[in-house]
């Protein structure tokens, strides 16, 4: 008995001495891996803690970068130790690099068979136990000092795609990580939106179903990709654990068949391979039918669905290789552009599920090809549209160039088709005003989808109480936009403010609106203290280094006041960028200067100011572009300039902010008249109080 008892404790031993993983005060980042991890699938989905130690001697090392067990339906647990040599406790976060994991459970151990839960996290988890309300899976682990400290985590994926790679990092490190992420993705999810705003009204313009069917290929696409990177699930459905468990088989199914569509047309299939139209209809009624199933109650649908959609997507890859090389021996310049797309496409697509079957490991071709793949599809296969439309345009030129060549052969006999002719002429004009409102209609949809960005009144009032905007822009779309931000910094909460005006106005100004508003979120989020100079000095920087155009830095930027104030220490700290902050009662107003220049590229090297005062009762905040004080008024033909501002704000003051703001709002219309409005204009009105 002796005998077995060594034998049992030299093997427990030889398990638990497997290669730490060495932490010390200065590595920012160290990955789990090799027989750093092990792992163990556990008899079922929903196994608990005290089944699982008992059978640590059972786990087996990863020996890779990553883990990637294809479409495991069962728990599986992970185990990993830390050595932490320093005198001091250490806090690091384990990251696992797939958002998209439905549960996971955190254990520490505590002496030699005691493990205690310390996180929850996972996407049918409330995304309030997020870690600092982030999208990825991160969770801190406490590093006792001069120690080892061993952990377990169970891992549950529901049957999707079961991948991840683990890394134990500093939260500073994780932070610049997400955030030169977050411009990675906002500048492609810009490039995807805008491709799909210009199909849409490419098929509105010309009325062309393909436009339209690439339109629908593209918003369902870029849902997946929006779901498959965990932004689904941070904005758009967010604790909703149905619909985030079955976004990923129902978009990418939804995306497949309008891309099979689509191809369908663009190649002309019906023409230059019209037997396999049977097969392109059974290939259509098993993805619609797929879409189906991804919605049904149960996690077999959802199992079936995934596993569905990836295989199809794998055959019809090989399936449109037949077609499309059909369709260039016929010299098709269109299906040039297609075979580049294609070819593009089917590298990242067939990296990406090859990956979610286990096949190849986790790379960066294989975490982002997908999306990068696929914005670079679309914006080809777009000039592909856009050239098949300049070739229907030139055959109808063609057409119109015969027909002047027989008028001048047949003059007397063509003047009746010559008056038909022009007819024709003055009905293409008439069409040509209808696309223009046309268009008009799509930029106001895109005018929803700049609303949409801005913060809504139900949003900023339960942050910042008593809060009131006006908003009048000059165009459709606007360079001005507010920002509404509550901080956590330290034990403190900031209540950050802002009214910007960005470069020009219209559409332009709108574009730029969008990448400062990304600049301002993404700077807030590496704040170490409430200071408005140290966010425009980061906004700052972001601009200069995302502005440059081969090599040359555009001159683009915004002039914006920042104010942010906490409530229980009555402290208001403000920093402009050209733009002023007012404190105002009743009888008076108080002006804090900003600093004299803009954010982003500036000939001034000034350092942005900051000011710091202690705010008084019935004491309110009043932020503003200057598009208000540029306008001219319709009776005096003059501008209604800064003194003219003060004193509308006085005339119309009100117990009431919100109806104070209301009264400004009406004299500033009143004054403009039927003035046309030189600017945008925004304003923001705050009761301290």
């Amino acid at each position: 008995m002796k005998k077995y008892l060594i034998v049992f404790l030299l093997s427990l031993a030889h398990f638990f001495s497997h290669a730490q993983v060495s932490v010390t005060p200065q590595a920012d980042f160290v990955e789990l891996q090799g027989s750093q991890l092990k792992y163990f699938i556990a008899g079922s989905a929903n196994s608990d803690i005290q089944s699982v130690k008992s059978k640590l001697d059972q786990f087996k090392p990863i020996n890779s970068r990553m883990v990637n067990l294809g479409f495991e339906t069962k728990d599986v647990w992970f185990y990993f130790e830390t050595k932490n040599t320093s005198d001091s406790r250490l806090i690091r976060m384990l990251k696992l690099s797939n958002p998209i994991i439905d549960e996971v459970d955190v254990y520490k151990r505590i002496g030699t068979n005691t493990f205690i839960p310390i996180a929850k996290s996972g996407d049918q988890r409330p995304f309030s136990w997020r870690y600092d309300g982030s999208r990825e899976l991160i969770f801190p682990l406490k590093l006792d000092p001069n120690s080892t400290n061993g952990f377990l985590f169970r891992v549950n994926n529901g049957g999707e795609q079961f991948y991840f790679q683990s890394s134990i990092e500093k939260g500073s490190s994780i932070q610049i990580k997400h955030a030169n992420k977050q411009v990675f993705y906002g500048l492609l999810f810009g490039i995807m939106i805008f491709v799909i705003i210009l199909n849409l009204s490419l098929g509105i313009l010309f009325r062309q179903r393909i436009a339209y069917i690439y339109t629908f290929y593209g918003v369902s696409f870029t849902l997946l990709q929006l779901s498959l990177l965990g932004f689904g699930t941070t904005w758009l459905w967010t604790d909703q654990y149905f619909i985030s468990n079955r976004a990923n088989p129902f978009f990418a199914s939804l995306g497949v068949f309008f891309f099979l569509n689509f191809t369908y047309r663009y190649l002309e299939l019906a023409v230059n391979t019209p037997k396999i139209k049977p097969v392109i209809r059974f290939f259509q009624i098993i993805l619609l039918t797929n879409c189906v199933i991804s919605l049904l109650p149960g996690t077999v649908f959802m199992n079936i669905s995934a596993v569905t959609v990836n295989a199809m997507t794998l055959v019809l890859n090989l399936f449109i290789i037949y077609p499309l090389i059909v369709t260039l021996k016929t010299g098709s310049k269109t299906a040039k552009s297609y075979l580049v797309a294609f070819s593009v496409l089917q590298v990242s697509v067939f990296a990406f599920v090859l990956r979610n079957f286990g096949v190849i490991p986790n790379s960066f071709l294989a975490d982002n090809g997908l999306q990068i793949g696929f914005a670079v599809e679309m914006v080809i296969l777009t000039f592909g549209i856009l050239l098949r439309f300049k070739l229907m345009n030139d055959a109808s030129i063609s057409v119109l160039a015969e027909a002047n060549e027989l008028k001048q052969s047949l003059n007397i006999q063509l003047e009746s088709e010559v008056e038909l002719r022009t007819k024709e002429v003055i009905l293409q004009r008439n069409e040509l005003e209808q696309k223009n409102e046309e268009i008009t209609s799509s930029i106001l949809y895109a005018k929803r989808i700049q609303n949409a960005l801005l913060p809504s009144s139900s949003y900023y009032s339960k942050l910042v109480p008593n809060l009131n905007v006006f908003y009048h822009p000059k165009d459709i779309v606007a360079g001005d936009f507010y920002w509404v931000k509550r901080i956590r910094l330290g034990e403190d909460i900031w209540k950050f403010v802002a009214v910007a005006d960005c470069t020009g106005h219209g559409v332009p100004g709108a574009m730029m609106s969008v990448l400062c508003m990304n600049a301002l979120n993404e700077s807030a989020r590496l704040l170490e203290d409430a200071d408005p100079a140290d966010l425009l000095t980061r906004v700052s920087a972001y601009l200069r280094d995302y502005l440059l155009t081969d090599g040359l830095e555009l001159s683009d930027g915004m002039d914006i006041s920042v104010a942010c104030y906490n409530s229980e220490k009555q402290i208001l700290r403000f920093c402009g960028a050209n733009n002023p902050l007012w404190i105002l009662n009743e009888n008076e107003i108080q002006v804090i200067p900003p600093t004299k220049r803009p954010v982003g590229k500036s000939e001034s090297s000034l350092a942005f100011e900051l000011h710091e005062l202690n705010y008084q009762e019935n004491q309110r905040i009043l932020l503003f572009s200057d598009g208000c004080i540029d306008q001219f008024g319709e009776v005096t033909g003059k501008k209604l300039k800064t003194p003219g501002l003060k004193k509308m704000i006085l005339e119309k003051y009100h117990p009431d902010p919100k109806n104070h703001l209301q009264n400004i709002e009406q004299g500033l219309l009143k004054w403009m008249g039927n003035e046309e409005q030189l600017d945008d204009i925004c304003m923001m009105l705050i009761d301290l109080n």
